[in-house]
């Protein structure tokens, strides 16, 4: 794997600047369990990120036998996140409490539009269902599941909290140069 190839000590002692939130998005029928477009998304961003000298952490840096969740450990030092936005981001509860968990230690969030909904809006606009239902379950009397909802405005709109993605819909990063300008973007929130 090659997310796991550039942990090159053990990962407990591995501690990067940077963080990816995906969500796996498995397509019926094309992908095995496990398995989506957003493993492809997150290894392509943390390509761009390794091509412009910069570590990062994703699900995917976690080797067979550890525990997915020691990405909250890593989220915890780290400064910035980058956010892989997809209609299955949105439908994900684990990304939900990784974007809570963002906003609660500080992070820089920088929302990354990979994939639009089918009928071409952006990914979240539909309601973000999953989410909802995170935010109203687990966490409905924090602020900060609150805000975050709001900044990737789902369920509630506040303006002073929304988060501009890169780029603008209809646009994605993997159309035109933006994927070849995140190593700069990312080194200048560093």
């Amino acid at each position: 794997n090659y997310c796991q190839s550039q942990v090159e000590k053990p990962i407990d002692e591995y501690w990067p600047r940077v963080i990816i939130s995906y969500a796996t998005g498995p397509r019926h029928g094309l992908d095995g369990e496990g398995c989506g477009l957003g493993m492809k998304y997150c290894q392509i961003v943390a390509r761009q990120l390794e091509r412009a000298g910069i570590q990062c952490f994703s699900g995917l840096h976690v080797a067979g036998g550890n525990n997915w969740r020691i990405y909250f450990e890593k989220l915890q030092r780290c400064d910035v996140m980058l956010a892989i936005m997809s209609p299955a981001f949105f439908e994900s509860g684990p990304c939900f409490e990784e974007q809570v968990e963002a906003r609660r230690h500080g992070l820089k969030v920088i929302p990354l539009l990979f994939q639009l909904e089918e009928d071409g809006s952006p990914p979240g606009s539909k309601g973000s269902q999953k989410w909802v239902e995170e935010y109203e379950g687990k966490q409905a009397k924090s602020e900060v599941a609150r805000d975050t909802l709001a900044s990737f405005r789902v369920h509630f709109n506040v303006d002073e909290l929304k988060l501009n993605s890169e780029p603008a819909p209809p646009g994605t990063m993997l159309n035109g140069p933006l994927l070849d300008k995140l190593g700069a973007t990312v080194k200048k929130l560093l």
